[in-house]
């Protein structure tokens, strides 16, 4: 009898310890947007649980979500205890936020906790963008898109604000991203309160600068706020909830059939300036004067700003110096200002006439074509200053010295006998080296030649390389993307003095990124079917003239490190 009571109690007690634990999750609703948020709850009930279960800060292994789903904020946690009838019963729950990564059927997989498992939950997850409504009774968005016609390029102000009425926390909202759009955020996210309609409401604002890259159709897709608005009296129980601002479509247009074959400057405003380092009147032939150019465009990026086109002028050398980029900005936008330098060397005397520069832009404001223009300058080249002679440093004899005249005749007489003697001893010597040069020039004839031919050879190239490199420049201030590629190909083989006979030799020699890009936009105008294309010839120039100055730094710098101190 003893022996049937305890196995009897035995069997009781795995029962008791079989039901004593269990892990249920569920979730709000099993059909949902491609945008919206599912509420997966998981509740684990621990029996015979003591009090200090309650202070356990476990939590199931949600790892397993991130495959399919996107975890929003942290999870949620809130512990219950109970006692009844001497039964001790700790609940512990935990709430998550999940959003789809797809549509379809998206499954919730089997998840863990203390040896218990959850059982998978299916969810259908169709296309539409949402099923969440703009406005809900405690949150709303307000969105704000530039007005009137909008140009590839051009900049675009996004202004997002979201409103809320309540209390909340794990407030997140979706990460701001356009296709075929280039992305500037102009300020940090805030929040700040404002009154409207007599009643204080809370804002979290957001400012993006958007820069189309082609035209036609853009689509700024709905941005999402999740949040779960607190329960003053159980802030673990407060409900979630998620909103959805409606798509915008904007259309962009191409190039304008009017706009000149130059390159593309879409802009609110574009201001052209310059200074001399010398005035007119003071040119000097083979003395450089520094002209120095500052544009200021509101509503373009550094990049966007090409080079300042230099006419040839005949006897006139240039020298371009690095180009200073600043770009400032603020909530309204980019405001950018380029400063390029060049030397401008005159190699003759006379009238020297700088042509005008007419550089076009776009008015986004207007709508229409304009030109930045610097005018004609007429200047008057003087020959260079001559040095001081020596021997205009020799005074004259004046009638003070003539008291000394009978001492100078003395003196003159004495010379007149040793000059024919340090004359004949010249003339010996001269004679001896003479021979000596002979023999030494006959030995070195070969070293000579070789070494004349070497220089020769070395003068040619460079003058190869000086020429490509015009041709380089005049292809590209005429847009002409044919004759630019070829002529890349060919200034590249030449200043490296390697074999090339493609663009991506160039761009490996040459090592830049951001000329990378601009050789692959050269390279989409020429064999894509997009009519669109923003093309900028003479911004490559300038990409490669910063390409070419940041390779030699870095081999001189090479060198530097490579060379033994001296011995001392």
């Amino acid at each position: 009898m003893v022996m049937r009571a305890l196995i009897a109690a035995a069997f009781l007690l795995l029962s008791q310890l079989a039901a004593a634990a269990d892990l249920i999750a569920s979730v709000d609703r099993k059909q949902i947007g491609r945008a919206d948020p599912v509420t997966l709850q998981i509740v684990y009930s621990d029996v015979q649980a003591g009090f200090l279960s309650l202070l356990n800060t476990d939590m199931p292994d949600m790892s397993q979500l991130e495959r399919d789903w996107n975890i929003v904020g942290r999870p949620r946690i809130s512990k219950e205890s109970s006692n009844i009838n001497g039964n001790r019963t700790a609940q512990t729950r935990w709430e998550v936020e999940l959003l789809p990564r797809r549509s379809g059927e998206v499954l919730i997989p089997s998840l863990s906790f203390k040896g218990q498992y959850t059982d998978p939950i299916r969810i259908q997850v169709k296309d539409t963008q949402t099923t969440q409504p703009e406005k809900t009774e405690n949150f709303y968005f307000e969105v704000e898109v530039s007005s009137g016609t909008h140009y590839v390029q051009e900049q675009l102000l996004y202004i997002e604000r979201m409103y809320y009425t309540v209390n909340h926390e794990d407030a997140v909202l979706s990460e701001f991203e356009v296709a075929n759009a280039r992305v500037q955020p102009l300020m940090d996210a805030k929040q700040y309160l404002t009154v409207v309609d007599g009643q204080r409401i809370g804002v979290y604002e957001r400012r993006y600068a958007l820069f189309p890259e082609s035209s036609g159709t853009l689509t700024i897709p709905g941005q999402r706020f999740t949040a779960r608005v607190t329960d003053r009296f159980n802030r673990f129980r407060g409900s979630a909830e998620t909103i959805v601002s409606k798509p915008i479509e904007l259309q962009i247009q191409p190039i304008p059939d009017n706009y000149p074959q130059a390159p593309w400057i879409p802009a609110s405003r574009f201001t052209l300036d310059e200074t001399f380092s010398a005035p007119p009147t003071e040119w000097q032939v083979g003395e450089p004067v520094t002209r120095t150019f500052a544009i200021k465009a509101t509503g373009l990026s550094a990049g966007q700003v090409p080079p300042i086109p230099m006419a040839e002028v005949p006897g006139v050398r240039y020298y371009p110096d690095q180009t200073q980029d600043d770009s400032s900005i603020s909530d309204q936008g980019i405001t950018t200002v380029v400063t390029q330098s060049v030397a401008v060397v005159p190699g003759n005397t006379g009238d020297l006439t700088l042509p005008e520069i007419r550089i076009p832009w776009w008015n986004t404001l207007e709508n229409r074509v304009e030109y930045a223009t610097l005018p004609e300058h007429n200047i008057q080249v003087i020959a260079a200053k001559a040095s001081t002679s020596p021997s205009d440093a020799i005074p004259e004899l004046t009638g003070s010295d003539e008291a000394d005249s009978d001492n100078a005749k003395s003196v003159e007489t004495t010379q007149s006998y040793l000059i024919p003697l340090i004359v004949s001893i010249g003339f010996n010597l001269l004679l001896l080296a003479a021979i000596i040069g002979l023999y030494l020039s006959r030995k070195n004839q070969t070293t000579v030649a070789s070494t004349e031919d070497t220089a020769e050879a070395e003068k040619a190239s460079k003058e190869e390389t000086h020429y490509l490199w015009r041709e380089l420049k005049k292809a590209a201030r005429d847009n002409n993307a044919q004759a630019l590629r070829e002529m890349i190909i060919r200034w590249a083989a030449s200043e490296s003095g390697q074999s090339m006979t493609s663009l991506a030799q160039a761009e490996v020699w040459l090592d830049d990124f951001r000329l990378s890009a601009a050789l692959a936009e050269l390279d989409a105008t020429l064999y894509s079917t997009d009519d669109n294309s923003a093309f900028n010839g003479q911004g490559i120039i300038g990409l490669i003239e910063k390409a070419l100055k940041a390779k030699k730094e870095k081999q001189n710098a090479s060198r530097n490190e490579s060379v033994l101190p001296e011995l001392y």
